[in-house]
């Protein structure tokens, strides 16, 4: 949750911050209080509510910023994964890493990675709140997360996402 708020604070200043947290609901400014003083699971609505809200206040109101936000945030929670990602790990194991720490920051569904002929898919399966937001934020964590490792360029395209009718949020990634 503080990863949006550092988002808009780094990216548009400490007036942009203020502004963000005075149009949060009550249980977001609660949550972005606590947040700091406590590092534990936030409520998936919340989550959603400060994703849109940074969108809706600095970006089109399109969710372009979500995938901004999420490159963000694999940007600025590397200290764990650099050591693992630069120049030692492949994309492929990466992804299977973070498919098995999912249920560290999720308490449903699977993100689950599959080769298919030249490139590799990625699937958020049986989440129970899909939303156009988290799958916006977790492409654009997944691009920036490749992108600090070994490839020279990464592709991150969405094929398909449940709340556009697909039968699953998936991912086609390619890197060279």
């Amino acid at each position: 949750m503080l990863m949006r708020q550092s988002f808009v604070r780094t990216k548009y200043g400490s007036a942009a911050a203020e502004m963000f947290e005075a149009r949060a609901s009550s249980a977001l400014k609660t949550t972005l209080t606590l947040a700091r003083q406590r590092d534990e699971w936030v409520d998936f609505g919340l989550f959603i509510e400060a994703t849109e809200l940074v969108d809706s206040l600095f970006g089109r109101g399109n969710l372009a910023l979500a995938w901004e936000v999420g490159r963000f945030a694999a940007e600025h929670n590397v200290a764990f994964w650099r050591s693992l990602v630069m120049r030692v790990v492949s994309p492929t194991v990466v992804l299977a890493i973070a498919g098995s720490l999912w249920n560290h920051h999720y308490d449903t569904g699977t993100l689950d990675t599959e080769r298919v002929s030249d490139s590799v898919r990625v699937r958020i399966n049986d989440f129970l709140w899909p939303h156009r937001t988290h799958c916006m934020s977790i492409g654009g964590w997944i691009e920036r997360t490749l992108e600090l490792g070994r490839p020279k360029t990464v592709s991150v395209r969405e094929v398909s996402c449940r709340t556009r009718g697909g039968d699953v949020c998936e991912f086609a990634l390619a890197w060279g």
